[in-house]
This record gives structure tokens, sequence and C-alpha cells, in this order.
């Protein structure tokens, strides 16, 4: 075995680790500079379609739901424009399914105001017919913030009888992780036939990334039943979960866990909900306030929301279950202010805050306690994932489509949520390490870094191309089983998020 530093494209926050299968052992990874200019996986978002007309025909205008994904690769940079590559587009639309296949350029820039040029070549087969098909947008605008892409596209080569229409709402999500509020019994996915509890974190892919027991038994809490709820979760460097349960709880290491409190699978309480609430000065101080939505900033600063009003004598106002707040004893966003761009029957009521993930750009994605009746897009159910920019980004059932769920609930609820985005800042280097087991014929994989959330990529050779070996974790280790039996050598790295 051999641990060697090649001359390798590496993703951001990648480490390479060749694996010369000649026996067992322990090596340590050397680090490599990263590569820049990697792509970003697109995931289209719920407010995309693809719209089919006859101009000739007569016949209603055909539009229904595209969902899907591509890659958005920067080609180009300079103080007028940023030119993209988009590639590996992969679209469905409808039941049919009208399937679509292609690549393309994106600019975004101006001399007087930033607009946006996207020119696709894109293959349709509507179940019927297969066409080459070119598209150029027809909006001029940008109205999402950035990484965010809003845009449709005409169809300059159609013809009196067939043309298409797409509107591309994406954004750059790799994947999706969240609770429910209710429990399900899954019907595909990774988890087929299983029941899936209301405190597991689960993936819009259809696997569980952590079971709820992973998770209390974590900070010494083993109770009778074999959930506790997620109520909130947050992922921070060096792959630590910060969450709360659902319902108090006795450690036998930490003692008395309240449900608002912040806790860690490191096995301590990060903070507890007091402290939380320390600088507001709340009334009484001792109550347990419960937290639903959390974020935790690199400076320190968490931002949450909490499940019972309270009195603050700080700010003299009652704090409400569907603020933000921020420990720093501020009011971040009213429920009213978060909610501002949607256009509710009745705008003075607070529908709670649930869920929360804070882009980059300060777009915040959330989930509210109870749904609404908007006055433009109709009903919004509180398991639907919302933007403060006033869009839908998913429905609740599209959330658990890879479940298939056995229930016939319209709404199983939004509580926890994370985005595994390339939009986050890249982590430097990590440390990784291997050790061969002949009795499991596997490489045992092992790192140390400060990404939040990781992959295990593997190749033959060290040019690759690597492809990805592991799920994306919020684990330090993974086990390449059958590495040892299946190739005479392996290169590996290490994305990291």
């Amino acid at each position: 075995m051999r641990c060697s530093l090649q001359k390798t494209s590496l993703p951001l926050g990648a480490v390479l680790l060749v694996l010369g299968l000649f026996g067992p052992g322990l090596r340590t990874a050397c680090a490599q500079q990263p590569s820049t200019n990697q792509p970003w996986a697109y995931l289209l978002l719920g407010d995309g379609f693809l719209l089919d007309d006859c101009p000739i025909c007569g016949r209603p205008t055909i539009q229904m739901p595209m969902r899907g994904s591509f890659s958005l690769r920067l080609i180009g940079d300079n103080p007028l424009f940023a030119q993209y590559a988009v590639e590996d587009i992969q679209f469905k639309a409808g039941a049919r399914p009208y399937r679509v296949t292609g690549i393309g350029t994106l600019e975004i820039g101006g001399e007087v105001a930033v607009t946006p040029r996207m020119v696709l070549q894109l293959t349709i087969d509507d179940g019927f017919t297969n066409k080459v098909c070119y598209f150029t947008n027809t909006t001029q605008t940008i109205d999402r913030p950035w990484p965010m892409i809003d845009i449709t596209l005409g169809q300059t080569n159609g013809t009196f009888t067939q043309v298409y229409t797409l509107r591309i709402a994406a954004a750059p999500v790799r994947d999706i992780w969240f609770s429910t509020v209710t429990g399900f019994t899954a019907t595909a996915g990774q988890t087929s036939s299983n029941f899936v509890g209301s405190g597991d974190l689960i993936s819009t892919s259809g696997r569980i990334i952590k079971r709820n027991a992973d998770l209390f038994t974590s900070v010494g809490a083993f109770p009778p039943a074999p959930d506790l709820g997620l109520d909130a979760l947050d992922m921070l460097p060096g792959g630590e979960i910060v969450f709360s349960l659902g319902s108090d709880i006795f450690s036998s290491t930490l003692g008395p866990l309240q449900h608002g409190d912040l806790l860690s699978n490191k096995g301590r309480i990060f903070r507890r909900n007091q402290d939380l609430l320390a600088a507001f000065v709340t009334e009484p101080a001792t109550n347990d306030e419960g937290l639903d939505a959390v974020h935790v900033l690199d400076t320190g600063e968490i931002r949450f929301s909490i499940m019972t009003d309270v009195f603050s004598k700080a700010l003299n106002t009652t704090l409400h279950h569907g603020d933000l707040l921020s420990t720093t004893g501020t009011i971040v966003r009213s429920n009213q202010q978060l909610l501002a761009s949607f256009h509710p029957t009745d705008t003075n009521n607070d529908y709670g805050l649930d869920a929360l993930y804070a882009w980059p750009s300060g777009e915040l994605w959330f989930s509210t306690e109870t749904g609404f009746e908007d006055q433009v897009l109709g009903p919004v159910l509180g398991g639907d994932l919302l933007s403060d920019q006033g869009y839908i980004v998913f429905r609740n059932l599209e959330l658990l489509g890879a479940f298939a769920p056995k229930e016939t609930l319209p709404d199983f609820g939004l509580d926890a949520l994370y985005i595994v985005t390339d939009a986050t800042p890249a982590a430097p280097n990590s440390l990784l390490a291997i050790k061969t087991n002949g009795s499991s014929d596997s490489a045992g994989l092992t790192w140390q870094g400060q990404g939040r959330v990781f992959q295990v990529e593997r190749a033959d050779t060290a040019i690759g191309p690597f492809q990805p070996l592991s799920p994306i974790l919020p684990d330090l280790f993974f086990e390449d089983f059958g590495a040892l039996s299946t190739h005479a050598q392996s290169y590996y790295r290490l994305r990291q998020w």
C-alpha cells in the first residue's frame, strides 16, 4: 500500500488517497491544492414547467410541471459578464412523461442593467417524437437573487404544429435533508416497507440520514419510545449535528434535557434554551420556550424560533412563535416579515416558524407551523417549503416523493431542514486515512475536516474519472466493501461542503 500525491483535478475541499491493494494497513492521505471552477449541481424547483403549444391546432395548451437537474460550470469571467456552461440537463415533465436532455450556455451581466442570456440545445422526447429543439430566454430580468435561477425560454425552431416553452426555476441543491411532523410508511426508496418516524432525518433522495435514536443516544438518552421527534437541526463544521428533540428526556451523561435545548451529536449541550433567550430577558426567564427552527452562524450567533410566545423585557414586546430571533437579543424577522412576499388572507395571524435554512445570499427557505390561504398561490400547507422571496420551493408531498408514503395525508409537516449545496463556502482540505480489512474484504475510510457534510469518490487511476462511492454523509467514516477483491488499486478523494 502507498500514499502518493498525484497531480490531478480535485473538487473544492478534496484530498486524494491512493490505495494499492497489497495488504492490510493504515495510511494517511496527502493534502492537495484544490482546483477551482467545479460544476454546481442545480435542482428544478416547484414552479418550473414545460409548455407544449400548437399555434394552428386550436387545442388547449398543455402545461406540465417539470422536474429534474442540471449542472452549471463557470467557463469565463470578466468585469462585464460571467459565462457558464449548462450541462447534463435531465428534465421530466408530466405523466407521459416528456423527457428533456441537452446542454447550453448562460451569460449574466451587462453595462447598465444585469441581464441573463441563456441558449440551450435540447432533445425533447414527448412519447411520440424525438426532436432537437433550440431555446433562448424570453425573460430579460433577474427576479431571484443569485445563485437562484428563474428564467423562461422560448423555442426558436418551433413549427406551426408544435412549439415548446420552458420555465427553469432552479437552485444549487444537491440534497435536501429534513424531518416531518408525522411519521409514515415508506413503500419506495432505500427504506421500502419501513416506518419512518417523525424524528428521523431523511433526504429527498429517499434515504434515512440519521434515525432519531442515533441522535438521542448520542447525548446519553435511552427512552422507551423509539422516537422523540426532531424539531430543529443544523450542520456545523466537522460533521457536528446540532438539534433539538420533541420531548424532554433524562440523559445518563448530561442530566435533564429540555425539548428546547440545542444538543450536539458530539455528546454535549450546545446551548440551553434559556441561554438562547438570555439577551431578551424573558419573563419568566426560567421557562423552556421550545425550539423549532435553528441556524448557527460562523460568528457564533444563533438564529432560531421558539414554540411558545413569551414577553421580552429587554424589547418590551412579545416574542411570537413565528418570529426569527437571534441570540444577540434582536428579532431578525417577524412572522409577518417572513411572509411579506406572500399574500395570506389574514396578514395579522402568526403562522409559526418550523424549519429554516439560510442561504449565503441571505434568502431564507422555511416552513410554517400552520398553513394559510394565499390569495395568489392558493392553499399553502404547513409542510410546504417556502422562500421569503414569495415562492413555493416544493410542496410537502414532493419532498416525500422518493418514499411514496403509504398513508394518504395531504401534508406530513416539515420540522427540521438542511440543504446540501455547492453555494456554501468551500471547506479547507481535510486529513483522510484508510485501513484495509481482509476478513471483510473492505477498505475503511476515516477523515477529519471542517466540512459540514462529506462524500467519498473513487477512481481506478489518479486522473479519474472519479465517481461518487458513498452518498453524501454527515459522518467522518465510510466502509468500501469489496474493495480488496474487485479493484487492483483504488484512488479515493473526499468532497466536503
